[in-house]
């Protein structure tokens, strides 16, 4: 096909490697190979473009494939290319300096790649050039002034998650006017960028994470009047956000993680998505909702220092799908106008003094997947309502005055992982319905008035008995639906987090959340012994009964429990011997037995060994040996007599091991001894020959009694 001028095959299920018979296509203007599943090395790409298609190719795309291998000098030799698109493969390495040579290039991406090394100054010689993305990447090292000497024709520029920085002087006037200045992750500060009030025209900015320590000069809110986003999250910027923002057409502004104060800012009526968590903000929510209805569909406000009550006219915002006002100082009821939010997806309201209870009204929210009320001041029972929010994968109503028992139509939220319903009034028995929850790994019901016994149903939690958990985000499809409309400029929306109580400290997780796997049911009133059907959660992380009234043994299953990092069975009323099995706990890093009536040796051996602290086991009086001053009787252990056990099964084997042995050790014995005297004549009268002779000389030699 020798006249061939455009071949396009992107976005199918190709596979295999690029054919070099490409090179004889002399008229090929345009190569798309771009998204499917194309390997290989770029080392076959030299002979490829050693033909001539070399003279006639200008757009090269093959993003979004499998290709492996650094650009090299090849790259120089496509002097008529405008579009390089390489972006989401698997290329290493650095960027050549032959890139410069291109001189008809306009579009370059590189992106979601693993380049490393410096950026070479001759991109600096690309007059034409219009897009430049090297965004997340591994490339570092200074940028001058030299390498956008000549760049007056640059309009996007991207080299957001790399490590950067830009060395320019504040007196330099760039040559360019941009539309898209992604600079996250690059090393700007101290100083705010002077070279940025030269740009007008931009619709997206994001300075994200760039090491600015500054005072927000005043010249930055003339917002260009095509701006769309502006992000300024995580560095450390002082001053106000001006009212004047209501007249500009900004859809997403992200502040958060800064050193701003003063009133929030009314918003314009274009906004959507809006960051200004972890500042200083104060005064009350209402110049948010203040005008116009609002297309806010995200609103994060959380850690900082906003007043007053939720006020009704946040029913005005209908379509919110996520709202955080955590850790502020709103105060009164929750608003009642539930039913006027059709896609709300995360609600946290988290960390105030709110008080009053639950609406009834939340029974509409049927796409909600987090609910975090915890830590206010709210009271009541749990209504029935909030059965019918079979969306949620987070219920946490702790560190609140709800009362009653737990209704047992928790059990029937199939997508429910955390359950946080700690440091509250509930009482009665923990209802086993709570075992149909099959997607549960967080089970909280500390410091409540619970009795009864533990449900043996417990032993049934589908997800704590997995040992492996996938890698997904716990509201993993709110992301999605937040990041398929801006993935370009880097993680956004809610991040589910929690405090848990793990290894006698509450931590909070978040990123890594869905990996953790925990039930902690301490400070109650249950009674009763431990279910050996628990030992069955070879998922779980953590375990907390302490300070209850559970009698009887520890399980001997125990150290079936392999990933068990805590466990705490501290003050109750246990009795017997710690499992031997307990030292085949290789992840144990914090345990307590102490205050209860258990005795024996403590198991010694592997894990055990390294938790050497006596507060452990304090409260036993007959417990002994190490790391106890008191000394057992008999000094023998498992270890003393070369037999070291993990859990009971693991003993039950080495001893059946050992019996095995033994008798198979005599029965080889005996069959290589006396096999071959009873099939062999001459072999047995010889034998016995010889032990006639042997009796006669020890016979001659005992004296005779005459």
């Amino acid at each position: 096909m020798a006249s061939l001028e455009v071949l396009q095959l992107g976005i199918n299920d190709f596979v295999g490697s690029i054919p070099s018979t490409i090179k004889y296509l002399c008229n090929l203007r345009i190569l798309d190979l771009s998204s499917n599943k194309i390997d290989g090395e770029l080392m076959v790409f030299p002979e490829i473009f050693s033909g001539c298609v070399r003279e006639s190719l200008e757009v090269l795309n093959l993003r979004s494939n499998k290709l492996k291998g650094k650009l090299a000098g090849w790259l120089g030799l496509l002097k008529r290319l405008i579009i390089l698109d390489l972006s989401e493969n698997l290329l290493y390495g650095p960027i050549p300096a032959s890139i410069g040579e291109l001189s008809a290039l306009k579009t370059i991406f590189l992106d979601r790649n693993q380049l490393n090394g410096t950026l070479p100054v001759s991109i600096g010689q690309l007059r034409k050039l219009q897009l430049f993305d090297v965004s997340l990447n591994s490339l570092e090292g200074l940028l001058t002034e030299h390498h956008f000497v000549n760049l007056s024709r640059l309009e996007d520029l991207s080299l957001a998650s790399n490590h950067f920085v830009l060395n320019i002087s504040s007196e330099w006037v760039p040559p360019f006017q941009l539309r898209l200045i992604g600079l996250r992750s690059c090393q700007l500060g101290p100083k705010f960028p002077a070279w940025l009030q030269t740009q007008k025209d931009y619709w997206a900015m994001d300075l994200s994470h760039g090491g600015i320590a500054d005072i927000l000069p005043d010249w930055l809110w003339d917002l260009s009047h095509q701006i769309v986003l502006l992000d300024l999250s995580y560095n450390q910027l002082d001053g106000k956000v001006p009212a004047s923002l209501r007249f500009a057409s900004i859809s997403i502004l992200i502040l958060s993680s800064n050193n701003f104060d003063g009133p929030l800012p009314p918003l314009p009526s274009s906004m959507e998505y809006l960051d200004l968590s972890n500042n200083s903000f104060s005064g009350d929510l209402l110049p948010i909702f203040a005008g116009e209805p609002l297309l806010l569909s995200n609103l994060f406000l959380s850690n900082n220092l906003i007043n007053g009550t939720i006020p009704e006219s946040i029913c005005t915002a209908s379509g919110l799908v996520a709202i955080d006002l955590s850790g502020n100082l709103l105060s009164g009821g929750l608003p009642q106008c539930w039913a006027e939010f059709p896609s709300l997806m995360v609600i946290d309201l988290s960390n105030n003094n709110l008080s009053g209870s639950i609406p009834s009204t939340m029974r509409s929210l049927t796409v909600l997947q987090a609910l975090h009320l915890g830590n206010n001041s709210i009271y009541g029972e749990l209504p029935e309502s909030l059965k019918h929010c079979k969306s949620l994968v987070t219920l946490d109503l702790g560190g609140n005055r709800l009362s009653g028992m737990i209704p047992t139509w928790i059990g029937t939220l199939p997508f429910l992982k955390i359950l946080r319903l700690r440091s509250n009034n509930f009482a009665g028995d923990i209802p086993s319905e709570l075992a149909h929850l099959p997607s549960l790994q967080i089970l909280d019901l500390a410091e409540n008035g619970l009795s009864g016994s533990i449900p043996q149903s417990f032993g049934n939690f589908a997800a704590m008995v997995l040992a492996q958990k996938a890698n997904e985000s716990m509201l993993d499809s709110y992301q999605s639906s937040v990041q398929s409309s801006v993935d370009d400029y880097g993680p956004m929306g809610y991040i589910e987090n929690l405090l848990v109580v793990i290894k006698g400290r509450e931590l909070e997780y978040s990123k890594n959340l869905q990996y953790v796997t925990s039930i902690d049911i301490s400070n109650n009133k249950l009674a009763g012994e431990i279910p050996p059907e628990l030992m069955n959660l070879h998922g779980l992380h953590s375990l907390n009964m302490s300070a209850n009234h559970l009698t009887g043994m520890i399980p001997d299953g125990i150290g079936g429990v392999r990933l068990l990092e805590s466990l705490d069975l501290s003050r109750n009323n246990l009795t017997g011997p710690i499992p031997t099995s307990m030292s085949a706990l290789t992840s144990l890093s914090h345990l307590n037995l102490s205050y209860n009536n258990l005795s024996g040796r403590i198991p010694s051996g592997y894990q055990l060994q390294t938790l050497d602290d006596p507060s452990i086991y304090m409260g036993n009086p007959e417990l002994c040996g190490f790391p106890l001053d008191k000394t057992c009787l008999d000094n023998r252990t498992l270890t003393d007599q070369n037999v070291t056990c993990g859990d009971g099964d693991e003993c039950g084997i080495e001893m059946l091991s050992f019996y095995i042995g033994t008798i198979l050790g005599f029965v080889i014995g005996f069959w290589v001894i006396c096999g071959p005297l009873l099939f062999n004549i001459t072999w047995r009268r010889k034998y016995f020959q010889f032990i006639d002779r042997m009796n006669n000389r020890l016979m001659a030699c005992v004296p005779r009694k005459i």
